[in-house]
């Protein structure tokens, strides 16, 4: 009973800072207005676990891949605990698949509630509020958009997100039954 609890409780703590940390990076990919009121909520957020890790990583592109290490870090931490709290060995190999499916997952997690967010933000265009959080998701979705080169549009509506979210459920159960199989080989060892 305590040990269901302590592991809902880890994995509910580093998934959400393995989202919050992955949207800044997806942010700066995507190269969204630091400025903004919403995004510096998020950077301050983020900073006291990116910054440290940003001191003793080289800068070798554009992007902040100390974010991507943060998440990793998160991650085995993660695999860690919960590998000690069930008192079950996992091979180094198979924890680093756990992690790098974890972080395809949580990728994919932002972009599906993006998607929908952005979709109900449509109703609303006329409203300052919803023109502020369009343009941020709208800069984050349409790279995403662009890969549907064909256009699904009836009157008014566009069908394309209708079908990135298919897409992102399809990848996302794939990933899952990857995930299943990476334990499975890790239980018959």
């Amino acid at each position: 009973m305590i040990a269901g609890i302590l592991e809902f409780i880890i994995k509910l703590v580093f998934n959400c800072v393995s989202l919050l940390v992955l949207l800044r990076f997806l942010l700066q990919c995507v190269k969204v207005n630091f400025f903004h009121p919403m995004v510096q909520m998020l950077v301050r957020v983020t900073n006291p676990m990116v910054l440290p890790v940003r001191r003793i990583t080289p800068v070798f592109s554009s992007w902040d891949w100390s974010c991507i290490i943060v998440v990793v870090i998160a991650g085995l931490i993660k695999y860690l605990l919960l590998m000690a709290l069930d008192r079950v060995a996992m091979a180094p190999l198979i924890v680093f698949g756990m992690i790098i499916l974890d972080i395809l997952q949580d990728i994919l997690t932002i972009y599906f509630y993006a998607l929908i967010f952005v979709a109900i933000c449509s109703w609303f265009r006329e409203s300052p509020n919803a023109r502020i959080v369009l343009d941020i998701l709208g800069r984050l979705t349409n790279p995403v958009m662009r890969l549907l080169k064909f256009n699904v549009r009836y009157r008014n509506i566009d069908f394309k997100p209708m079908i990135l979210l298919f897409i992102i459920m399809l990848v996302q159960s794939g990933l899952y039954v990857v995930k299943a199989f990476l334990i499975n080989l890790n239980l018959g060892s």
